[in-house]
């Protein structure tokens, strides 16, 4: 099946961090189980980015790291 923007929807949640991990947990448990075979592509993109920004939360950068500075 080929997709195009007439056909993408986009999904932008946010939650605690606490939900954040248990969702993290749900998605890998759903994508573990393998009956969502049409999804593993989704559930890999949602558990890349809980795990990036469960860990920006958790490990936030060092003042200045943030963005490049101008020289």
């Amino acid at each position: 099946m080929a997709f195009d923007d007439a056909d993408t929807v986009y999904c932008d949640i946010q939650m605690p961090l606490l939900q954040g991990k248990e969702f993290l947990q749900l998605v890998a448990t759903i994508r573990a189980s393998g009956t969502h075979l049409n999804l593993e592509g989704i559930f890999a993109d949602i558990e890349y980015e809980l795990t990036n920004s469960i860990d920006f939360v958790e490990n936030p950068p060092a003042s200045g790291d943030w963005f490049p500075t101008r020289q």
